[in-house]
């Protein structure tokens, strides 16, 4: 691919993993970055220290003390920077937690997502709006299963309020809220905004050494297996959790949605190699040294235990669960573009290998501090 001109890019949620790869790769291309950070000043030197360090160029990123909780943030954004520069939005930030509050959850996870999208639909150069969204909401099945189909009803004229009260009493707020943002970035897309939306799975450390900061979505099985405290797979045989590099990741949303000139592009973003759940749990196990689990517990065993009051005690969370499936996704676009750009996403067993070893290392090192 030819080397693009500089873009300018606003970017919410930098300093998290997807957020800080990408903005290295990004500013390794010579992009320049806004971003929105609480407590920048006192957070910045070590971000601008990681991304350097990561081939990126700090000296690229313009820095702005923002909240996006704020309800009027959109304001302060403008009294600091000059939003009329931006040629994209990437919408990178949420608020990822079991049991959130459900206000928390919307004030970040969408109502912060609509603020941008609707200034973005004003700036003069503006080329793309770039948002995480999920995996899991582009399944048919799951869709069936929660009732909510983003992508048809962004299609309709009226906004589907029982469908979203119904969608927050059968799901937990965290999904829910990022299900609620897909729909609001589709339905831009519908009056005309141009939009990429990328759906990664379960992100893991890097092809090169396993480095991740965070294995949001893997925490638990890491955390029982070191414990000992991992007694019984979930699931059935071919249940999985499927997974994706970071840096194949970063390198996919810094190149791909820069390129993009459809309305509305839609990647999913996940590895067709990864194992299933038993076998996952197995390789994790032998990489820390520690007996695996053989029996396997059904799902709705499980679930009954974690509604009876016992999350805390198996270290399970209910809401992530669903997560849990055996549910299989489209990933033709996402590979065809790579393979666009050159792209390789890479062994990702050899990959879920590293960053075990990677985790494990980084945990024995604080336990003996």
């Amino acid at each position: 691919m030819s080397a693009l001109a500089p873009k300018t890019i606003l970017m919410t949620g930098l300093s998290g993993l997807i957020g800080r790869w990408t903005a290295a790769r990004l500013t390794k291309d010579g992009h320049r970055i806004v971003a929105p950070l609480r407590q920048a000043e006192s957070r910045r030197p070590g971000l601008i220290d990681w991304i350097n360090a990561h081939g990126g160029d700090g000296s690229l990123i313009d820095w702005i003390d923002v909240d996006l909780a704020a309800p009027d943030f959109i304001k302060t954004l403008e009294g600091a920077t000059d939003l009329a520069a931006l040629t994209h939005i990437y919408s990178f930030a949420a608020a990822m937690e079991w049991h959130l509050d459900p206000k928390v959850a919307r004030q970040i996870n969408v109502e912060a997502v609509r603020a941008l999208l609707a200034r973005a639909a004003g700036l003069p150069a503006f080329e793309r709006f770039v948002h995480i969204s999920g995996y899991l909401v582009t399944s048919k099945r799951h869709q069936a299963h929660i009732g909510f189909e983003p992508a048809k009803l962004a299609q309709e004229k009226k906004e589907p309020t029982r469908a979203l009260a119904r969608l927050y009493k059968r799901i937990g707020a965290y999904e829910a809220s990022k299900i609620e943002a897909d729909y609001l970035v589709r339905r831009a897309a519908v009056e005309g905004l141009p939009v990429t939306i990328l759906n990664p799975s379960t992100v893991i450390g890097s092809t090169t050494d396993g480095e991740a900061h965070q294995v949001y979505g893997l925490e638990g099985i890491l955390d029982g297996l070191a414990t000992g405290t991992f007694a019984a797979i979930p699931g059935n045989t071919q249940d999985w959790i499927p997974l994706v590099a970071i840096d194949h990741l970063a390198d996919f949303a810094a190149k791909v949605p820069l390129s993009d000139q459809d309305p509305l592009t839609d990647y999913v973003l996940l590895s067709q190699g990864t194992p299933t759940l038993p076998d996952m749990v197995a390789i994790i196990a032998g990489e820390m040294g520690v007996k695996a689990p053989r029996r396997r517990v059904p799902l709705w065993a499980l679930k009954a235990l974690l509604n009876a009051g016992l999350e805390d005690r198996l270290g399970v969370p209910l809401e992530g669960l669903v997560f849990i499936n055996d549910y299989r996704y489209d990933t033709t676009s996402a590979e065809a573009a790579a393979t666009r750009h050159g792209l390789v996403h890479g062994d990702i067993v050899a990959t879920l290998r590293k960053t075990v070893r990677y985790w494990y290392a980084v945990r024995q090192n604080e336990q003996a501090a």
